[in-house]
């Protein structure tokens, strides 16, 4: 039989939120229809097409021009939305802010066939 040690058991409630939460975050974005009817859907699929769009740049760049473009970027986007920073919708902003100046480079690397 063990040992009491006078040491208080803790319990493992606290941390249920976070378990259930990382369980079934992953399943629920598969379930976001994009572009998204309320803030978790939007900046899911805000996230989703930031990484589109940076993965296609960075096949395109140079490494280093590429990480100067991002950070050209985040500092022109932070700045623009800096009244909204303390914001909740402020993350969304800023994803959107970078998809759209990624959107455009895109748009302006197009071969001259290739511009709609």
């Amino acid at each position: 039989m063990p040992k009491a040690t006078g040491k208080a058991v803790k319990p493992v409630f606290p941390l249920l939120p976070l378990i259930i939460w990382a369980v079934l975050v992953p399943s629920k974005a598969n379930e976001f229809k994009c572009p998204g009817g309320n803030n978790y859907e939007l900046s899911y699929c805000a996230s989703q097409a930031l990484k589109r769009s940076n993965s296609s740049l960075e096949s395109q760049l140079k490494a280093s021009t590429f990480e100067a473009w991002k950070s050209a970027v985040g500092e022109v986007c932070a700045e623009a939305y800096a009244p909204y920073s303390q914001g909740t919708i402020y993350p969304l902003m800023l994803m959107r802010c970078d998809e759209n100046l990624n959107q455009t480079l895109l748009e302006e690397m197009k071969g001259l066939g290739e511009r709609q």
